[in-house]
């Protein structure tokens, strides 16, 4: 019976790194082909995003021609109203004011009237300050008058009337405002006025 003969050393050792050889060269392999394929991945995202960056670009550009385009003309409607009124200015200017004054302030009437009409239009409305409290959202008191027989802090005249865009104050009215209490302002005025006419008594 042949005995088994004992492994050479070197053989086992020689075998152990052939092995270890192959399974590295497999490793590289994976590995190459991995990077590879990630690298072509990157590339394909890389050209979509260029893709998409040059897309968005030229979606600004056409909103902004478009936006430009849109308020360069966007008081077209409302100039060519303005236009109608002026020739109704016009033929008015025609009208002989002597010969019928009557005829020529209807006419002036007319042509207020569709100013109105125009503002209303474009969601312009007076404000109505008179007999109303004084708010200083809505109105600008350039003068104060002391009525006792009218309450206090009311608008007792109208100088500039004022309008509102929609909810906005688009112009505030210029009023006179009733004061039954005088400012310490018109104190020191009435203090002076008194300082004087007892300096000239003397």
């Amino acid at each position: 019976m042949r005995k088994k003969g004992k492994r050479d050393p070197e053989m086992g050792a020689a075998s152990e790194r052939s092995s270890d050889s192959s399974d590295a060269s497999a490793f590289d392999v994976v590995t190459e082909d991995a990077l590879e394929t990630e690298k072509l991945r990157a590339e394909d995202f890389f050209q979509r995003l260029q893709r998409v960056q040059a897309e968005f670009d030229n979606y600004r550009k056409r909103t902004e021609s478009r936006y430009a385009e849109f308020t360069k003309y966007a008081s077209e409607g409302i100039l060519l109203r303005v236009l109608e009124i002026n020739d109704d200015l016009e033929r008015a200017l025609e009208v002989d004011f002597t010969k019928d004054p009557e005829a020529a302030k209807n006419g002036l009437a007319g042509i207020q009237e569709n100013v109105l009409k125009l503002l209303a239009h474009e969601g312009v409305q007076p404000i109505d300050a008179v007999g109303k409290p004084f708010d200083p959202y809505y109105q600008h008191a350039v003068h104060r008058t002391n009525d006792p027989a009218k309450p206090d802090n009311m608008v007792v005249e109208e100088f500039q009337r004022g309008y509102m865009l929609r909810e906005k104050v688009l112009r505030p009215a210029l009023v006179c405002v009733n004061r039954h209490e005088r400012t310490p302002e018109e104190d020191m005025d009435a203090a002076g006025s008194d300082t004087h006419v007892d300096n000239g008594g003397n």
